[in-house]
């Protein structure tokens, strides 16, 4: 598995070894604080570094293991499935197919005072979510270190029951409305008089949404 110039992958993604997926999503704002906090736990276990697969996106920290900068839809389902370990960004899109999985993913949600994203409703979701055991959030780099290091020795540590809930589902739901609304600033413009038209950027390529903003 070779990244392409463009840090995609050519071919389908596969994790060797122990699976520990970590996702920065595909928002334009850059999330170089996980990918740092990733490379100095790698730095600290290099053993480990085949088993990991980073998603790095609009990054420019650039992580010490495989990974891809965005991953096509097939990729990033066939990574989930095989991960035994989720390291993610706030966005509830990406909680969510975690919980689908059965994981209690690793969560390091995004702020706005260091620049990764517009304001900081991931920090918030995060919380609620802590709150009611469904993520295991790091708020620091300590906090990061020790429960890598514990989902690393003992993945089952970090699962979730009833994964497929209503509510589940209803909160992810409603957190993806809110990144929607969020985000939309970029995306919409107003013309004429009560109306709004969104106006996507062209990309050239379709990026796979499952990641959130």
């Amino acid at each position: 598995m070779t990244p392409s110039a463009d840090g995609s992958v050519a071919e389908s993604a596969r994790l060797a070894g122990e699976h520990i997926l970590v996702i920065v999503g595909t928002d334009h704002h850059p999330f170089d604080r996980l990918i740092s906090w990733t490379n100095e736990w790698l730095g600290q276990h290099p053993e480990k570094a085949s088993g990991f697969f980073v998603q790095w996106g609009s990054t420019s920290a650039r992580p010490s293991c495989p990974g891809a900068r965005f991953l096509e839809v097939g990729e990033l389902a066939d990574l989930l499935d095989q991960a035994d370990v989720i390291v993610c960004h706030g966005g509830p899109n990406t909680i969510a197919e975690a919980w689908a999985r059965g994981q209690m993913p690793i969560v390091v949600p995004r702020l706005a005072k260091m620049g990764e994203h517009v304001d900081d409703h991931q920090a918030d979701f995060c919380e609620k979510f802590a709150a009611l055991g469904r993520i295991a959030l790091a708020r620091t780099l300590p906090d990061f270190t020790k429960l890598l290091s514990e989902a690393v020795v003992e993945p089952a540590l970090f699962r979730v029951t009833n994964s497929g809930s209503q509510a589940d589902q209803a909160v992810a739901y409603l957190g993806s409305l809110i990144e929607e609304l969020v985000s939309r600033p970029r995306w919409l413009s107003l013309i004429g008089k009560g109306h709004w038209c969104r106006h996507r950027r062209r990309t050239g390529r379709t990026r796979h949404n499952i990641t959130g903003s």
